[in-house]
């Protein structure tokens, strides 16, 4: 009786327990809650305060990622702050926001997914002041996870001043569960005697925020110290933070800095991204425009960059060859209109770009709008003809006059029909004198001769 009173104890406890603890995922895919504290992180590292976790964000940040992640897009929806004012986000006030998203074809960790958002335009959740809330989602369909985090404030409102009904959901996917505010920025620690480097776990700190203060990864971390994300930290917990001097590791780029590489025999130069470089970065780096390395390399600026991506920085010593412009590689189909088969990861304004005609006219050409999606295989109108292709037309025949074996010097000028023919008109007129003065010597010797012979 006691044992059995003691066994139902036991099984009470583990069903309670079971309520408040909950269950782990098997997986490592970056959940929405670590990307809020990861971007709340960096934030702190620049001397902001962290964001507020709001339940519309995170209601129409999930819907956002399930959308994209549904039609395989690779662009923003956009009008972000449209679509957080009309979820009811700052009551009917004016709303500005913005919004970061990233895809991949398996689990990215959180440290991949910020590298992806490294540049200026991706990190103003991290930079800019004014922003006050965020939220995030993510969503998986057909082996492809989709990342959305937004933040966003509502104008002329002090941040914590306004906050959204409750209810809405959160990225841990209840009502009431905000992201801890309490984010302690992480003192670097001092190398102990023999030069290694242990950290010391303090309340509040997390993989992304530890990895970030030393410019290492979060892989970096798990396999140096043999433990697992999934694992929480624990306050007081000892990491061993690798550095330059570690044997057998290497040392990581830091934050923001471009290691050059040195151009080949041919002159050509190739970049392997790194974490935390954008293309913003790289083309600093090596004192080259974006544009151009997306042009080297085939790609859009919207195309997030992946870590260990290579680039080419220069061709080398190439000789380029003519190429044909997009819209003259077109074909015209039966109907004599020219189309455009959209390709993955393509967008209105690449294609825009891409036959430099205007966005607007590209979108009225097909009865598109700022809200519609475009998918692969996609056929877009262009009422665009393209210009014809030079061609070779060879130059009349010029015929030089070869010289004869007697002639020194080169030819003259040539003679005009007019011109020979006032040369025939001199050439006659003085033959005829000629004639005439002889006829007169013949008529005087004639008559001088019958003269004579009568005296």
């Amino acid at each position: 009786m006691r044992f059995r009173k003691l066994f139902r104890l036991f099984a009470l406890t583990a069903w309670g327990l079971a309520l408040f603890i909950p269950p782990r995922t098997a997986a490592a895919q970056t959940s929405a809650y670590e990307l809020i504290l990861a971007m709340n992180t960096l934030r702190v590292s620049y001397g902001l305060p962290a964001l507020v976790e709001d339940p519309i964000i995170n209601a129409v940040a999930q819907a956002t990622a399930q959308t994209m992640a549904a039609n395989n897009m690779s662009w923003h929806i956009g009008d972000v702050r449209g679509r957080l004012a009309a979820a009811g986000y700052g009551g009917g006030a004016t709303v500005w926001a913005t919004e970061n998203f990233a895809v991949s074809g398996g689990n990215m960790g959180v440290d991949e997914i910020m590298a992806v958002w490294a540049d200026p335009d991706h990190m103003r959740p991290a930079v800019t002041p004014a922003y006050c809330n965020i939220g995030a989602g993510v969503a998986t369909v057909g082996g492809k996870t989709y990342y959305v985090l937004q933040a966003a404030y509502v104008s002329r409102q002090e941040c914590g001043s306004y906050t959204s009904a409750a209810g809405a959901g959160s990225a841990s996917g209840t009502a009431i569960s905000p992201v801890s505010q309490l984010i302690v920025p992480v003192q670097i620690a001092t190398p102990d005697a023999s030069g290694k480097i242990y950290h010391e776990v303090k309340a509040g700190q997390s993989f992304w925020s530890i990895a970030i203060a030393y410019q290492i990864t979060i892989q970096d971390l798990e396999a140096w110290n043999n433990i697992s994300r999934a694992a929480p930290l624990q306050t007081g917990q000892r990491l061993f933070i690798p550095n330059k001097d570690t044997a057998g590791y290497a040392t990581p780029t830091p934050r923001g800095m471009v290691v050059t590489q040195t151009p080949d025999a041919d002159g050509r130069i190739v970049h392997v991204v790194q974490p935390y470089q954008s293309l913003f970065t790289i083309g600093e780096a090596y004192r080259v425009s974006v544009d151009r390395i997306l042009q080297l390399n085939g790609l859009q600026a919207d195309w997030p960059l992946q870590i260990e991506q290579k680039l080419i920085i220069s061709p080398g010593n190439v000789t380029p060859s003519p190429t044909l412009s997009a819209i003259q590689k077109l074909t015209p189909e039966a109907d004599g209109n020219y189309y455009h088969i959209v390709q993955i990861e393509q967008t209105l304004s690449g294609i825009a770009a891409l036959y430099n005609v205007p966005l607007a006219d590209l979108m009225n050409w097909n009865g598109l709008d700022a809200t519609s999606i475009i998918i692969p295989n996609q056929k877009l109108l262009l009422r665009i003809s393209p210009p014809a292709t030079a061609t070779f037309t060879p130059a009349p025949a010029t015929i030089t006059p070869l010289p004869s074996a007697s002639m020194t010097s080169p030819p003259t000028t040539e003679i005009t029909p007019t011109a020979i023919a006032v040369a025939e008109e001199a050439d006659n007129s003085s033959n005829e004198g000629v004639m005439l003065f002889v006829g007169i010597l013949l008529i005087g010797g004639l008559l001088w001769w019958r003269f004579s012979r009568k005296n």
